[in-house]
């Protein structure tokens, strides 16, 4: 399991129905409360959950021989939340002497990148609301050098054990769990709330000027923020009084996948000032770089920053309009890039692969007449032995994937694991090999008559049901002879894919040439 599951997961680990976990969470003030998740679907830190499951005698029974966690065994921090930190840690101003301080510090990633860049010069405090994290992050802080840490369980909100360092930190550095749920009256009149009270849906707004209050004058805040703090509507009003103030340092835009699922996401820096402010706000744009070229020393960072193609220091002022969006891309003017060649190779590759894959179309041989083959339903077959619904977690090389969501019956055959992980997977079949070809039962769950006859509803909305859906009864030669004709059409489908995607490209390619000036409109000759 990974370090946070849901309800689902905790009643399985218990081996109990979700009805008892509701129970649970209803009836002792003790349970674990959720560390993030929406309020219809919380999620809970695993090593609290299976703390509380032990002291209550509750999972004994079903894994009598399950350790106790030890930070060497859960996966409670992920490697993608040690490259932002790094990131994050390398754009702070230095810190020569006092605390650096992480309000939600999970597992101590934001403090760890922080120590290995100022070592013992800064003190390292935290807290987080699972013990469990803040205990890990204090295990990496030991572990990353000789340096002094403070960490203990708490969060901002309720139970802020970090309280007394309020105005007094020399620097906050913070990847904040906005995933979870706030109202915005639960702390309405918080005197913390310095740039303006933040709308529910606003949580990084939330987050940020929680982070802030820790800050002494010339104190700084580097904070991971999601695009939508920077341009939703409602969360204008805060963003203004913050270049008001002259508090907003730098805001940095990430590449696409940097930072984990959920974004594009941010790097904000804010600086409480101490005399008067500049009034200038920093942007940079590496939106298009690769991951691996993001900065993760302050050398890195500096030659970013002299880079006029990703940066530009823009008077406040300029940013003062009715929406005030904070996006570096509306402000950085890209050098324009000469596409002739690029697009060149595009159509030359195009033309080779539009080729092939002409040339490589299956060809079938027509019956005489159409021909009606016997057929049994997926659920008899299941009932019989021949094939199994399987875990989706637990998907294996020949598993029928059949994905999410889809109004048609659009099943694959797995060549490995890995592959099948990528597609959404709605229901997974496995077949016994000695009685079923999985290509044979994937061509035929994608007939014409399983789309139009293979439906169900559930709470009154339509469905396909894919155990509704009928495969032929035949030998188990014949159905390979099935099989390895559609394996022919799933390879040819790969190729189509491939070619749809150089298509993309080269219509992208022609579209930036004409748009930004490089193309003519006219037709070569």
């Amino acid at each position: 399991m990974a370090d946070e599951v849901t309800a689902a997961d905790i009643a399985r680990l218990a081996g109990v129905g979700r009805a008892a976990v509701s129970n649970w969470r209803r009836r002792h003030a003790d349970f674990p409360q959720p560390v993030g998740g929406p309020p219809n679907s919380p999620m809970f830190a695993l090593a609290d959950v299976e703390a509380w499951l032990r002291v209550n005698g509750k999972l004994e029974d079903a894994l009598p021989a399950l350790p106790k966690p030890t930070a060497a065994a859960r996966p409670v921090h992920r490697a993608v939340d040690d490259e932002v930190a790094a990131a994050m840690a390398a754009l702070m101003p230095a810190v020569r002497q006092g605390q650096v301080l992480d309000p939600a510090c999970g597992a101590g990633s934001a403090l760890v990148a922080a120590a290995r860049r100022f070592g013992s010069a800064a003190r390292y405090v935290g807290q987080d609301v699972s013990p469990a994290r803040a205990q890990l992050a204090g295990e990496r802080l030991a572990e990353s050098g000789r340096v002094s840490s403070e960490l203990a369980e708490g969060e901002p909100f309720e139970h802020d054990t970090l309280a007394d360092y309020r105005g007094r930190a020399d620097a906050v550095i913070c990847m904040p769990p906005i995933k979870v749920a706030w109202q915005a009256d639960d702390g309405a009149f918080d005197h913390r709330w310095e740039f303006g009270p933040p709308h529910h849906q606003d949580t990084a707004l939330v987050w940020l000027q929680l982070a802030f209050a820790y800050v002494k004058p010339s104190g700084t805040a580097t904070l991971l923020m999601p695009y939508a703090a920077g341009v939703r509507a409602t969360g204008r009003k805060i963003r203004a009084e913050l270049l008001r103030a002259g508090v907003l340092q730098q805001v940095v835009a990430l590449p696409e996948g940097f930072g984990g699922p959920g974004g594009p996401w941010l790097i904000w820096v804010l600086q409480r000032p101490e005399g008067q402010p500049a009034y200038t706000l920093r942007l940079v744009d590496l939106t298009d770089a690769d991951p691996a070229d993001v900065p993760r020393d302050e050398p890195g960072w500096q030659r970013v920053f002299a880079d006029e193609a990703c940066t530009r220091d823009v008077p406040s002022i300029e940013l003062l309009d009715e929406e005030v969006l904070l996006v570096p891309a509306r402000h950085i003017e890209l050098p324009v890039r000469d596409v002739s060649g690029d697009y060149e190779d595009l159509r030359s590759s195009l033309g080779t692969a539009v080729r092939r894959l002409a040339r490589d179309l299956p060809s079938f041989t027509a019956r005489p007449e159409p021909i009606t083959l016997p057929t049994t339903t997926i659920a008899d077959l299941a009932r019989a032995g021949a094939l199994e619904f399987a875990d989706k977690q637990d998907l294996q090389p020949g598993d029928i994937v059949i994905p999410g969501g889809a109004n048609r019956f659009d099943a694959v055959v797995a060549a490995d694991a890995e592959a099948a992980r990528e597609r959404p997977v709605g229901e997974v079949i496995r077949c016994d090999p000695q009685q079923l070809d999985p290509y044979f039962v994937a061509c035929f769950l994608r007939s014409e008559s399983n789309r139009r006859q293979a439906t169900g509803t559930q709470g009154g909305t339509f469905r396909l049901d894919v155990r509704r859906a009928r495969v032929p009864r035949l030998p188990l030669a014949e159905q390979r002879r099935y099989g390895d004709a559609f394996r022919l059409i799933a390879a040819f489908t790969e190729q189509a894919e491939a070619v749809t995607s150089l298509a993309d490209d080269a219509v992208r390619t022609a579209v930036y040439g004409l748009t930004s000036g490089v193309f003519a409109p006219d037709a070569a000759a």
